[in-house]
């Protein structure tokens, strides 16, 4: 399985920027998924950041705690899309 298959183009945003970064957003606003092929540009503590592939966050709402989760950029992309696909069949369950 692969991470960006798994977004369906009438549920999520797909935008490649100026550094081929990927961003995917559903478009309710409450996931992000950022991969980041030569780390995560900006904050404080670079050395941090640069090793920062994969950013997945997911918003909260009024009863649901949101939170973040980031891999590094060596990280196999099969780990990736398994936690990407929890992510998502857990956001879907009403």
């Amino acid at each position: 399985m692969r991470v960006i298959d798994q977004f369906a183009e009438a549920e999520f945003t797909h935008v490649v920027d100026d550094r081929a970064d990927v961003h995917i957003n559903s478009r309710d606003g409450r996931f992000y998924l950022g991969w980041f092929p030569n780390g995560r540009p900006g904050g404080a503590d670079e050395d941090w950041v640069k090793d920062e592939g994969w950013v997945i966050a997911v918003t909260g709402t009024a009863s649901a705690p949101g939170y973040k989760m980031s891999f590094g950029t060596e990280t196999p992309a099969d780990i990736v899309a398994a936690a990407v696909a929890r992510v998502l069949e857990t956001s879907r369950r009403q």
